[in-house]
Parts: structure tokens; C-alpha cells; sequence
């Protein structure tokens, strides 16, 4: 094999190397974009969704000490709500519980604190819909409620 043919058989590799390097980026992406729907139901933090989450809103629960947040995934283009200081679950109150209410066709996800102080909802797609965040606090004497902005 001739410099000249070495050097042609080379340049053909190398383009379709990158040909196929290209394309399997192009599909990627192509993939990840049809894919954002994929993550409704899911954990924020498994699906790395909370790596470049944002809060929309952060408000406190009146005579609680607990926080109800609207969280936002730019990447995955989806929601959940997150409630923080939550009293546990004990015989005689429910604690605490965060619900993600999505408004155009009522999806919704809830979590409760259980003996931790704090809970995520699963995720609900944000593509094109509003959703907002309501965290409620039941002590066994009174049930206390706020809810987030639409987002």
C-alpha cells in the first residue's frame, strides 16, 4: 500500500468516525428531549432531576415551624413539592405532608414525613402545565395548610 493510499484509507476512517460520533450525539439528544416526559412518577434526587433544581417558592406553614417548596428541574422540565420541620407521625397526629398538584388535568403526587421531618414528592411533568406545591401540618389539635404560587 502505497503514502497516498494509507493517507486516503485514513481520512475515510477518520470521517466516519466522526460521521458516527455526530450522529450518536445528535440521537442522544434527540432522545433525552423526547424523553422529559419519562420522569413523571419519578424521584428528583435518583433521576439526578434535583442536580440543577431551582425553588420557586419557599413558604413557611403558620404555627408549625414547617416549609412547603416548589421545586423546578429545568433540565427534566418537571415539579415536586418538598416539605421540610415537619413534625413526625405519632398515634396521636398525622405530621406532615407535602402534595404536587398539577392544574390543567388534576395529576397529583403526595409524601408524607412519616418519623423524618421532611419528604419529596415524585415528579410531575412541567412541559407546557402549571402546578403548584401545598404542604399540611396535622399536630392532633389543628391541621394548618399553605400552598405555593402556580409555577
Amino acid at each position: 500500500m502505497t503514502r497516498l493510499h494509507r493517507m486516503a484509507a485514513l481520512v475515510a476512517c477518520a470521517a466516519g468516525l466522526t460521521t458516527t460520533l455526530v450522529l450518536g450525539a445528535g440521537q442522544a439528544a434527540a432522545e433525552a428531549k423526547a424523553g422529559v416526559t419519562n420522569f413523571e412518577g419519578l424521584s428528583a434526587e435518583v433521576t439526578g432531576c434535583s442536580d440543577d433544581a431551582v425553588t420557586i417558592e419557599r413558604k413557611s406553614i403558620p404555627h408549625t415551624g414547617a416549609d412547603i417548596w416548589l421545586r423546578y428541574s429545568p433540565s427534566c422540565r418537571t415539579v415536586w413539592a418538598h416539605i421540610s420541620g415537619a413534625p413526625p407521625r405519632t398515634q396521636d397526629n398525622a405530621g406532615g405532608s407535602a402534595l404536587i398538584y398539577r392544574e390543567q388535568d388534576g395529576a397529583a403526587d403526595r409524601c408524607y414525613s412519616g418519623t423524618d421531618s421532611s419528604c419529596s414528592t415524585a415528579m410531575l411533568n412541567d412541559a407546557g402545565y402549571t402546578s403548584h406545591a401545598t404542604g399540611t401540618v396535622d399536630t392532633g389539635f389543628a391541621i394548618y395548610r399553605e400552598t405555593t404560587v402556580s409555577y
